[in-house]
Protein backbone atom coordinates (compact mmCIF):
# COMPACT_ATOMS: atom_id res chain seq x y z
CA UNK A 1 0.00 0.00 0.00
CA UNK A 2 2.69 2.70 0.99
CA UNK A 3 4.57 1.43 -2.25
CA UNK A 4 1.95 1.99 -4.39
CA UNK A 5 0.72 5.39 -2.80
CA UNK A 6 4.42 6.89 -3.13
CA UNK A 7 3.99 5.94 -6.74
CA UNK A 8 0.94 7.21 -7.28
CA UNK A 9 1.84 10.48 -5.40
CA UNK A 10 4.96 10.75 -7.62
CA UNK A 11 3.25 9.87 -10.77
CA UNK A 12 0.84 12.78 -10.31
CA UNK A 13 3.49 15.37 -9.40
CA UNK A 14 6.13 14.08 -12.15
CA UNK A 15 3.93 12.39 -14.81
CA UNK A 16 2.56 14.66 -16.45
CA UNK A 17 3.46 17.81 -18.89
CA UNK A 18 3.39 21.15 -17.76
CA UNK A 19 2.35 23.68 -19.97
CA UNK A 20 0.67 26.93 -19.66
CA UNK A 21 -2.81 27.17 -18.71
CA UNK A 22 -5.02 28.38 -21.30
CA UNK A 23 -7.34 31.06 -18.37
CA UNK A 24 -4.62 32.54 -17.70
CA UNK A 25 -2.38 35.83 -19.24
CA UNK A 26 1.53 35.29 -19.74
CA UNK A 27 3.79 38.35 -19.43
CA UNK A 28 6.10 38.50 -23.14
CA UNK A 29 9.50 39.48 -24.39
CA UNK A 30 7.23 41.79 -26.66
CA UNK A 31 5.48 43.39 -23.49
CA UNK A 32 8.84 43.61 -21.97
CA UNK A 33 10.85 44.68 -24.66
CA UNK A 34 12.96 42.08 -25.13
CA UNK A 35 14.34 40.34 -28.16
CA UNK A 36 14.21 36.15 -28.21
CA UNK A 37 15.53 33.81 -30.45
CA UNK A 38 14.37 30.48 -30.41
CA UNK A 39 16.59 27.73 -29.89
CA UNK A 40 17.10 24.16 -28.94
CA UNK A 41 19.11 21.37 -27.51
CA UNK A 42 19.05 17.64 -28.01
CA UNK A 43 16.08 15.76 -28.59
CA UNK A 44 14.09 17.58 -26.73
CA UNK A 45 14.82 21.35 -25.22
CA UNK A 46 13.45 24.37 -26.54
CA UNK A 47 13.90 27.91 -25.31
CA UNK A 48 15.15 31.37 -26.01
CA UNK A 49 17.68 33.62 -25.82
CA UNK A 50 16.97 36.55 -24.29
CA UNK A 51 18.51 40.10 -25.29
CA UNK A 52 18.34 43.49 -25.51
CA UNK A 53 20.87 46.63 -26.05
CA UNK A 54 22.20 46.57 -22.78
CA UNK A 55 22.67 42.96 -22.79
CA UNK A 56 24.65 42.65 -26.25
CA UNK A 57 27.14 44.88 -24.30
CA UNK A 58 27.44 43.52 -20.82
CA UNK A 59 29.55 40.14 -22.05
CA UNK A 60 27.90 37.95 -19.15
CA UNK A 61 25.35 35.85 -19.51
CA UNK A 62 22.90 34.02 -17.08
CA UNK A 63 21.46 30.83 -17.77
CA UNK A 64 17.67 30.97 -15.80
CA UNK A 65 16.00 28.01 -13.99
CA UNK A 66 12.14 27.33 -14.02
CA UNK A 67 10.21 26.24 -11.40
CA UNK A 68 7.39 23.48 -11.13
CA UNK A 69 5.22 24.97 -13.61
CA UNK A 70 4.91 26.00 -17.84
CA UNK A 71 8.53 27.05 -18.14
CA UNK A 72 10.68 29.85 -18.32
CA UNK A 73 7.13 32.07 -19.81
CA UNK A 74 6.20 32.57 -16.30
CA UNK A 75 9.32 34.22 -15.51
CA UNK A 76 9.42 36.79 -17.69
CA UNK A 77 9.45 39.83 -15.69
CA UNK A 78 12.87 38.57 -13.86
CA UNK A 79 14.77 37.29 -17.07
CA UNK A 80 13.53 41.01 -18.16
CA UNK A 81 15.13 42.33 -15.30
CA UNK A 82 18.52 40.82 -15.79
CA UNK A 83 18.15 41.61 -19.23
CA UNK A 84 17.92 45.50 -18.43
CA UNK A 85 20.82 45.47 -15.85
CA UNK A 86 23.38 44.13 -19.02
CA UNK A 87 23.14 39.84 -18.63
CA UNK A 88 22.18 37.94 -21.93
CA UNK A 89 19.63 35.42 -20.37
CA UNK A 90 19.72 31.42 -21.74
CA UNK A 91 16.24 29.77 -20.71
CA UNK A 92 15.30 26.50 -21.81
CA UNK A 93 12.26 24.59 -20.70
CA UNK A 94 12.23 21.26 -18.89
CA UNK A 95 11.64 18.44 -21.02
CA UNK A 96 7.69 17.95 -20.43
CA UNK A 97 7.11 21.41 -20.11
CA UNK A 98 5.32 24.25 -22.31
CA UNK A 99 7.82 24.57 -25.44
CA UNK A 100 9.81 21.02 -24.76
CA UNK A 101 9.23 17.94 -25.78
CA UNK A 102 8.38 15.14 -24.02
CA UNK A 103 5.62 12.72 -22.28
CA UNK A 104 6.27 14.11 -18.76
CA UNK A 105 8.77 15.83 -16.63
CA UNK A 106 10.01 12.89 -14.84
CA UNK A 107 11.49 13.84 -11.75
CA UNK A 108 13.69 16.97 -10.01
CA UNK A 109 17.02 15.71 -11.49
CA UNK A 110 15.22 15.87 -14.96
CA UNK A 111 15.30 20.00 -14.17
CA UNK A 112 18.88 19.24 -13.06
CA UNK A 113 19.78 17.88 -16.39
CA UNK A 114 18.42 20.00 -18.29
CA UNK A 115 20.31 23.11 -16.37
CA UNK A 116 23.70 21.01 -17.52
CA UNK A 117 22.19 20.91 -21.12
CA UNK A 118 21.97 24.78 -21.01
CA UNK A 119 24.99 25.58 -19.20
CA UNK A 120 26.77 23.53 -22.08
CA UNK A 121 25.07 25.61 -24.84
CA UNK A 122 26.05 29.09 -23.14
CA UNK A 123 29.47 28.01 -23.19
CA UNK A 124 29.14 26.89 -26.90
CA UNK A 125 27.36 29.86 -27.59
CA UNK A 126 29.15 32.81 -25.82
CA UNK A 127 32.83 31.32 -25.08
CA UNK A 128 34.13 34.49 -23.84
CA UNK A 129 31.44 35.15 -22.25
CA UNK A 130 31.10 34.60 -18.01
CA UNK A 131 28.13 32.07 -17.07
CA UNK A 132 25.57 32.60 -14.47
CA UNK A 133 23.21 29.70 -12.95
CA UNK A 134 20.36 31.80 -11.53
CA UNK A 135 16.93 29.74 -10.58
CA UNK A 136 14.24 29.49 -8.37
CA UNK A 137 12.35 26.67 -6.44
CA UNK A 138 13.14 23.11 -8.41
CA UNK A 139 15.03 25.33 -11.01
CA UNK A 140 17.47 26.50 -7.95
CA UNK A 141 17.68 22.93 -6.79
CA UNK A 142 18.86 22.49 -10.72
CA UNK A 143 21.04 25.37 -10.16
CA UNK A 144 22.95 24.18 -7.22
CA UNK A 145 23.15 20.55 -8.40
CA UNK A 146 24.29 21.45 -12.06
CA UNK A 147 26.94 23.69 -9.99
CA UNK A 148 28.86 20.31 -9.14
CA UNK A 149 28.91 18.79 -12.69
CA UNK A 150 29.63 22.12 -14.87
CA UNK A 151 32.15 25.01 -14.00
CA UNK A 152 30.32 28.46 -14.15
CA UNK A 153 31.00 32.02 -12.20
CA UNK A 154 28.53 32.06 -9.61
CA UNK A 155 24.90 30.59 -8.97
CA UNK A 156 21.68 32.14 -7.30
CA UNK A 157 19.02 29.85 -6.04
CA UNK A 158 16.07 31.56 -5.12
CA UNK A 159 13.58 29.82 -2.69
CA UNK A 160 15.62 26.44 -3.69
CA UNK A 161 14.70 22.88 -1.80
CA UNK A 162 17.58 20.23 -0.73
CA UNK A 163 16.47 16.94 -1.85
CA UNK A 164 13.71 15.21 -4.04
CA UNK A 165 12.38 12.53 -1.49
CA UNK A 166 11.96 15.38 1.10
CA UNK A 167 10.44 17.97 -1.20
CA UNK A 168 8.10 15.35 -2.60
CA UNK A 169 6.96 14.39 0.98
CA UNK A 170 6.42 17.82 1.92
CA UNK A 171 4.31 18.31 -1.34
CA UNK A 172 1.76 15.59 -0.41
CA UNK A 173 1.41 17.29 2.62
CA UNK A 174 0.60 20.34 0.72
CA UNK A 175 -2.09 18.44 -1.02
CA UNK A 176 -3.40 16.63 2.10
CA UNK A 177 -1.61 13.94 2.38
CA UNK A 178 -0.92 13.51 6.69
CA UNK A 179 2.52 13.86 7.47
CA UNK A 180 3.24 11.16 9.61
CA UNK A 181 2.10 8.83 7.20
CA UNK A 182 3.93 11.20 4.04
CA UNK A 183 6.95 10.63 6.47
CA UNK A 184 6.54 7.03 6.11
CA UNK A 185 6.48 7.23 2.20
CA UNK A 186 9.58 9.34 2.26
CA UNK A 187 11.72 6.33 1.80
CA UNK A 188 9.64 4.78 -1.56
CA UNK A 189 10.22 8.20 -3.00
CA UNK A 190 14.04 8.15 -2.72
CA UNK A 191 13.86 4.23 -4.39
CA UNK A 192 11.70 5.79 -7.32
CA UNK A 193 14.13 8.46 -7.59
CA UNK A 194 16.85 6.09 -7.32
CA UNK A 195 15.14 3.44 -9.89
CA UNK A 196 14.21 6.74 -12.43
CA UNK A 197 17.80 8.91 -12.18
CA UNK A 198 19.98 6.34 -10.58
CA UNK A 199 22.32 7.31 -7.68
CA UNK A 200 21.72 11.24 -9.31
CA UNK A 201 18.61 10.85 -8.42
CA UNK A 202 18.30 11.69 -5.33
CA UNK A 203 21.14 14.56 -5.02
CA UNK A 204 21.61 16.73 -2.27
CA UNK A 205 21.30 20.45 -3.66
CA UNK A 206 22.60 21.92 -0.26
CA UNK A 207 25.83 19.75 -0.37
CA UNK A 208 26.60 19.97 -3.81
CA UNK A 209 26.55 23.69 -3.83
CA UNK A 210 29.21 23.90 -1.11
CA UNK A 211 31.33 20.82 -2.80
CA UNK A 212 30.67 22.92 -5.89
CA UNK A 213 33.30 25.50 -4.32
CA UNK A 214 31.58 28.03 -6.54
CA UNK A 215 30.19 31.17 -5.37
CA UNK A 216 26.91 30.69 -4.12
CA UNK A 217 23.74 33.18 -3.17
CA UNK A 218 21.01 31.14 -1.64
CA UNK A 219 17.68 33.04 -0.84
CA UNK A 220 14.19 32.67 1.27
CA UNK A 221 11.28 34.04 2.11
CA UNK A 222 10.52 33.76 5.81
CA UNK A 223 7.21 32.81 5.30
CA UNK A 224 7.64 29.76 2.48
CA UNK A 225 5.02 26.91 2.80
CA UNK A 226 6.32 25.34 -0.23
CA UNK A 227 9.64 25.10 0.30
CA UNK A 228 10.27 24.69 3.74
CA UNK A 229 13.18 25.64 6.33
CA UNK A 230 14.03 22.23 7.25
CA UNK A 231 14.26 21.00 3.20
CA UNK A 232 15.78 24.53 2.21
CA UNK A 233 19.31 24.56 0.69
CA UNK A 234 19.62 28.15 2.15
CA UNK A 235 19.37 26.26 6.03
CA UNK A 236 21.15 23.28 5.03
CA UNK A 237 24.11 24.80 3.11
CA UNK A 238 27.14 26.26 5.18
CA UNK A 239 30.36 26.94 3.69
CA UNK A 240 33.04 29.94 2.56
CA UNK A 241 31.59 29.83 -0.59
CA UNK A 242 27.88 30.62 0.22
CA UNK A 243 25.97 33.45 1.13
CA UNK A 244 22.51 33.99 2.19
CA UNK A 245 19.86 36.74 1.89
CA UNK A 246 16.78 36.04 4.37
CA UNK A 247 13.46 37.51 3.80
CA UNK A 248 11.39 37.77 6.12
CA UNK A 249 7.58 38.38 5.67
CA UNK A 250 7.99 36.63 1.94
CA UNK A 251 6.58 33.57 0.64
CA UNK A 252 7.79 31.26 -2.14
CA UNK A 253 8.59 33.99 -4.62
CA UNK A 254 10.81 36.35 -1.96
CA UNK A 255 11.68 38.19 -5.44
CA UNK A 256 8.52 39.93 -5.65
CA UNK A 257 6.95 42.07 -3.26
CA UNK A 258 4.91 41.26 -0.82
CA UNK A 259 1.70 43.13 -2.27
CA UNK A 260 2.44 40.92 -5.58
CA UNK A 261 2.82 37.84 -3.45
CA UNK A 262 -0.51 38.56 -2.26
CA UNK A 263 -1.85 38.85 -5.57
CA UNK A 264 -0.49 35.32 -6.75
CA UNK A 265 -2.14 34.15 -4.32
CA UNK A 266 -5.12 35.38 -5.02
CA UNK A 267 -4.85 34.19 -8.22
CA UNK A 268 -4.11 30.73 -7.45
CA UNK A 269 -7.58 30.95 -5.04
CA UNK A 270 -8.86 31.34 -8.48
CA UNK A 271 -7.87 28.90 -10.11
CA UNK A 272 -8.64 26.45 -7.56
CA UNK A 273 -12.02 27.97 -7.78
CA UNK A 274 -12.44 27.84 -11.42
CA UNK A 275 -14.15 24.38 -11.92
CA UNK A 276 -17.19 25.60 -10.18
CA UNK A 277 -17.16 28.59 -12.14
CA UNK A 278 -19.41 29.75 -14.72
CA UNK A 279 -17.94 30.92 -18.82
CA UNK A 280 -19.43 34.08 -17.72
CA UNK A 281 -17.84 34.35 -14.53
CA UNK A 282 -14.23 32.78 -15.53
CA UNK A 283 -14.22 35.24 -18.36
CA UNK A 284 -14.62 38.26 -15.55
CA UNK A 285 -12.13 37.03 -13.33
CA UNK A 286 -9.33 36.20 -15.00
CA UNK A 287 -9.88 38.69 -18.49
CA UNK A 288 -9.58 41.23 -15.49
CA UNK A 289 -7.12 39.90 -13.41
CA UNK A 290 -4.19 42.36 -13.26
CA UNK A 291 -0.96 40.70 -13.88
CA UNK A 292 1.68 42.96 -13.97
CA UNK A 293 0.51 43.48 -10.07
CA UNK A 294 1.24 39.61 -9.47
CA UNK A 295 4.58 39.52 -11.05
CA UNK A 296 6.11 43.34 -8.97
CA UNK A 297 9.55 42.80 -8.26
CA UNK A 298 11.03 43.92 -4.65
CA UNK A 299 13.97 46.04 -5.46
CA UNK A 300 15.88 45.60 -2.45
CA UNK A 301 15.64 41.49 -3.10
CA UNK A 302 16.60 42.09 -6.86
CA UNK A 303 19.38 44.51 -6.17
CA UNK A 304 20.94 41.95 -3.72
CA UNK A 305 20.91 39.10 -6.26
CA UNK A 306 22.27 41.65 -9.08
CA UNK A 307 24.87 43.28 -7.17
CA UNK A 308 26.14 39.51 -5.98
CA UNK A 309 26.25 38.16 -9.67
CA UNK A 310 28.16 41.70 -10.43
CA UNK A 311 30.62 41.32 -8.13
CA UNK A 312 31.62 37.46 -9.69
Amino acid sequence: MCLLTAFLCDRVAFGRRYDKNPLLKYITAEDCGLEAEQISSGKFLSGFIYENAKAVQNGKVIVFCHGMGPGQIAYTTEIAYFCNIGYTVVAFDVKGCNFSRGRNIKGMYEGVKTAVAATDFARARFPEKKVYLVGHSWGGYSALCASAERKVDAVVAIAAPATPSKTTMYGAVNFGLPKPFAAVLRPFWWIIDLLKFGAKGNANAAKRAVKSGIPTLLVHGGEDRVVTFKNAAYSLSDGDNITKYYAPGKRHNPYNTVAAENKLAELQNGLMRAKKMTLQQKEEFFSNFDYFAAVEEDGEVMNTIAEFLNKQ
